[in-house]
């Protein structure tokens, strides 16, 4: 029999996401370099050693943003891979994707950071992350005896997919400039993956 977690726990892993989320923030829009473990302690209202209790520092904190933010994407992709092909595949992985994205929305922007910045982790995460990411999207395309795209331009299509998808949440704080709306807020993320399921749709389909 299973026992509910205990207060301590529940309150711990609480403060645990709390400086995940600060820290996503603040890493996505000064880097790694750019940002110290006192301002994101300070961020989460905390002390640096209470954040010490919860993170051995702050390459383990980065870390632990990216494991949190991308590692759930690879997770859908795979679990994608296992299921049966359908006709709405890409438009399945796509809602998933921005239900996902929508709980971690900074990600996109460190990842843009750091490839724009030429940061010290850009070959770690590209490795480590991103290239397993579109290998898992492009192995699930090769599944797909109905699609348009010649087998060269499958790393061109999933490549587009992901400035698409991550643009959205990496230029919200100019697209909020542009159209005085939160496009984070629930009724934008919710018109975009519309309009992402309605491309995929068009984008992954021959037509009849």
């Amino acid at each position: 029999m299973s026992h509910p977690p205990r207060r301590s726990d529940a309150a711990s892993s609480d403060t645990r996401e709390r400086i995940l989320d600060v820290a996503e923030a603040l890493f996505a829009s000064q880097g790694l370099a750019g940002t110290g473990v006192r301002e994101i302690a300070q961020a989460a209202g905390l002390t640096p050693a209470s954040l010490y209790n919860h993170f051995s520092g702050k390459e383990a904190l980065y870390e632990a943003v990216l494991e949190r933010g991308v590692r759930p994407l690879a997770v859908l992709l795979h679990g994608l891979a296992l299921r049966e092909q359908t006709p709405d595949a890409a438009e399945e992985i796509v809602g998933a994707i921005m239900d996902h994205l929508a709980r971690t929305p900074h990600v996109p922007r460190l990842i843009q950071h750091e490839a724009c910045s030429g940061g010290e982790r850009l070959g770690r995460l590209a490795r480590d992350w991103i290239r397993p990411l579109l290998h898992q999207g492009i192995a699930e395309m090769k599944r797909d005896a109905q699609s348009p795209w010649d087998e060269a331009e499958h790393p061109l299509v999933i490549t587009a997919w992901m400035h698409l998808v991550f643009g959205h949440f990496a230029m919200a704080p100019l697209l909020a400039e542009v159209f005085d709306e939160d496009p984070l807020g629930p009724e934008a993320i919710a018109r975009q993956t519309r309009f992402f399921r309605k491309l995929a749709h068009r984008m992954m389909r021959t037509e009849p």
